[in-house]
């Protein structure tokens, strides 16, 4: 009955609050006074510390809007099928009783801390409205909890029956410092709201709120992080040396990470998710590459907005110097030497390749990843598979349609990838040749290659820059599940002091694309064209892209078996029956701050517009 009686205030803080025309102004959250020093020898009283089972608090600065919001989104039938009413104040009513959620200012913030391992039990401070300040010891039965003076248990509600049920919810009344400073702090038990009750209205509710919602994670909840991923540490022997180490990696990015807060902030027409995390060193390679040192004005690549227009997930970044990605690159390149050696291929020659991998690879310096393939085209040949699954032509059509392309950017000379690429090609073959039929004892073994691929250097198309490298992936198949043999085709284009990559099975299609990327004269049919473009432009980014629920599923579907085929006809069936078919596109911006003590902090920005959350309920609701 108790852990139920959570449910309606957890649901009633989930979201942020409702846009207005006009932006009501939420009530200020006082500023943290100066202790009062009653005379020069009583000491200045300490903050209250964190509840010992703090998991993290989420704090709402105006829950009306966040209803209204809510009622926005969701169909009425709907919100009361899910929150189990369209009065947010009658939400309150199942926890605490009519007559304590009929005192809750709802127009001023709510502060929930979530305790436990899991957060399974909470504490709610929620605001009293000024009026009803003078009137409580006239409408409730109060005693005061002897170890926290001031601290007002509420027994019960004076007009209520002598057998009626009280709530489920224990509650007490803070007064506060100010008239409009009165708390009801309620929760599962007298306990807990001693535990968090100081916490909550003498640290929290006077830290500023520039954000509708937050929630922030406690430094417990991260240690225990710590902890499971340092428990969950032993990786499989069947992943490698390569395992193991992304194991390292995540476990000492955990270890770096000092916070983690989300942030949303409602807008007249979209939402902005915001993702913030606190370093307090940058001793882990991961975090060196992920929180680089990034010029605070520098503008997003000019290759971003060069991509096609019909990009479907596309990404920048400034990317990590090579000196901050020094580490990160040693660890890979060792991890992958200790594997490939194990796997039987000879070290001088293998050390040739990891060579001249490790001299493009992982260098620094700004990146362009842009993908896409053809929705419409999958869909219709997906139903022609459908209606006729025995047709291998049917089969290949598919699996063909729902092959996409990749474009790649990188600032660097084309002759520096040309000549690179051609020189793995050459010693890759070597490397093949020359590796042992078995491998070492102990060593990971891989199942047996399903298909084999050989490499030709072709004649580029006349229609991309003199200069352009083509290489044909011709794939054939080695068992019955394989895939059907199929061409990949991978371009190296030079674009000036830039280089193009550019991946797909469809070489027309990747053809067309890498002419609109590299004509300098033509900005038709790119995304620097494209509308709604100016808040990918901000300065001072570290990185940004887009992407959508359409991009997403068309790029992670590959119809390699019957079973993908029928998959990804599912998902795109489903994707077409969302009211904006998970086309809208979604923008995102990062920006990286390092700090002078070494600590720092990276910003993650996702701007919503309400086709797209409407679409990503209707996904989630099906």
């Amino acid at each position: 009955m108790k852990r139920a009686a959570l449910l309606p205030i957890a649901l009633l803080t989930a979201c942020a609050g409702a846009p207005a025309p006009q932006r009501a102004p939420v009530a200020p959250l006082p500023a943290a006074p100066r202790p009062a020093v009653a005379a020069p020898a009583v000491a200045a009283a300490q903050p209250a510390s964190a509840p010992a089972e703090l998991a993290f608090v989420l704090r709402i600065a105006h829950p009306k809007r966040t209803w209204a919001n809510a009622a926005q989104l969701l169909p009425s039938s709907a919100l009361v099928f899910t929150m189990g009413s369209t009065d947010p104040t009658k939400m309150l009513e199942p926890a605490v009783g009519p007559d304590l959620a009929g005192i809750v200012d709802l127009d001023r913030p709510i502060d929930v801390a979530f305790l436990g391992t899991t957060g399974d039990h909470a504490v709610a401070s929620l605001s009293v409205a000024e009026q009803e300040v003078p009137r409580l010891a006239d409408r409730f039965v109060l005693k005061e909890i002897e170890e926290h003076p001031g601290l007002l248990r509420v027994e019960r509600a004076r007009n209520a029956e002598p057998d009626e049920e009280a709530p489920p919810w224990v509650c007490a009344f803070d007064p506060g410092e100010r008239r409009d400073g009165a708390r009801l702090l309620c929760g599962e038990d007298v306990e807990d709201i001693e535990a968090a009750a100081a916490y909550l209205v003498q640290v929290v509710a006077r830290e500023p709120l520039d954000a509708d919602a937050r929630i922030e994670l406690s430094e417990r909840t991260l240690r225990q992080a710590v902890e499971e991923a340092s428990a969950a540490g032993d990786a499989d022997e069947d992943d490698g040396r390569a395992g193991a180490l992304g194991e390292e990696l995540a476990a000492g990015f955990l270890h770096d990470i000092a916070g983690l807060k989300v942030d949303l902030t409602w807008g007249r027409a979209d939402v902005e998710v915001g993702l913030t995390l606190r370093f307090a060193s940058r001793r882990s390679p991961l975090t060196l590459a992920l929180a680089p040192a990034a010029a605070q004005d520098a503008a997003p690549p000019p290759a971003f907005f060069r991509l096609p227009a019909d990009t479907a997930v596309a990404f920048h970044t400034q990317g990590a110097s090579r000196a901050e990605l020094a580490p990160l690159r040693e660890a890979v390149f060792k991890a992958l030497r200790d594997d490939m050696i194990d796997e039987g291929y000879d070290e001088a020659r293998l050390d040739q390749v990891l060579d001249r991998l490790e001299a493009l690879a992982l260098t620094g310096g700004p990146l362009v990843v842009g993908a896409g393939a053809n929705g419409a085209a999958a869909e219709k040949a997906l139903a022609a598979y459908q209606r006729d699954k025995g047709a291998p032509r049917a089969r290949k059509a598919a699996r063909l349609a729902l092959q996409g392309w990749v474009l790649a950017s990188v600032e660097e000379p084309a002759q520096t990838w040309i000549s690179g690429v051609k020189e793995l090609l050459q010693r890759g073959d070597e490397l093949d040749r020359f590796k042992r039929s078995a491998p070492k004892d102990g060593a990971r073994k891989d199942d047996e290659d399903k298909q084999h691929t050989t490499h030709a250097i072709v004649r580029a198309p006349a229609s991309l820059p003199a200069g352009t490298l083509h290489v044909e992936l011709r794939s054939k198949p080695l068992t019955k599940d394989a895939p059907p043999a199929h061409t990949t085709h991978l371009y190296v284009v030079p674009a000036g002091p830039r280089t193009w990559l550019g991946v797909s099975e469809d070489d027309a299609a990747l053809v067309a694309r890498l002419r609109v990327a590299v004509d300098p004269g033509r900005d038709e049919g790119t995304l620097g064209a494209a509308p709604d473009m100016d808040v990918l432009r901000r300065r001072g980014t570290l990185a940004g892209g887009l992407f959508s629920l359409a991009g997403l599923a068309l790029l992670a579907a590959d119809g390699d078996t019957p079973e993908a085929l029928d998959e990804a006809a599912k998902d795109l069936a489903a994707l077409a029956a969302l009211p904006a078919r998970g086309g809208v596109a979604t923008p995102i911006a990062v920006t990286s701050e390092v700090l002078g003590s070494g600590a720092a902090r990276v910003d993650v920005r996702v701007r919503l517009t309400r086709a797209g959350i409407q679409d990503a309920i209707a996904l989630l609701a099906r």
